[in-house]
């Protein structure tokens, strides 16, 4: 059982509830939500989570900004891309930008889960 303090960013309402559910299931503490970049990159900073969870396609600010802008907060800002983009260079670019590890969505619940304990 885990304490971890996670921060959930996707556009999608349905898919933030469902990730929220699955995490708290498994004793994740989720801190905060955001359903765009600008959201996101804001939450970090006021909760300053111990995992991100961040999709790219995002309104207002996309996640491979936001991405950035979190590392450069804090370089060592653990993050798990979850995107239905899945092509070799968008996991190329968000990975050279500090992303921990990429998920292709849709996910399985135990490789989000098994990614997160490994981080």
């Amino acid at each position: 059982m885990t304490n971890n303090k996670v921060l959930i960013c996707d556009d999608s309402r349905s898919i933030r509830l469902m990730t929220k559910r699955l995490l708290q299931g498994n004793g994740y503490q989720v801190v905060g939500e955001a359903s765009n970049g600008t959201e996101a990159t804001e939450a970090f900073k006021t909760h300053n989570p111990d995992l991100v969870l961040l999709d790219l396609v995002m309104p207002e600010t996309d996640g491979k900004t936001a991405l950035r802008q979190i590392v450069q907060h804090n370089p060592s800002a653990k993050v798990v891309i979850l995107s239905s983009l899945g092509s070799e260079s968008d996991v190329e670019e968000c990975l050279r930008s500090g992303a921990s590890s990429y998920i292709q969505k849709p996910f399985e619940e135990d490789i989000l889960l098994s990614t997160l304990s490994e981080l």
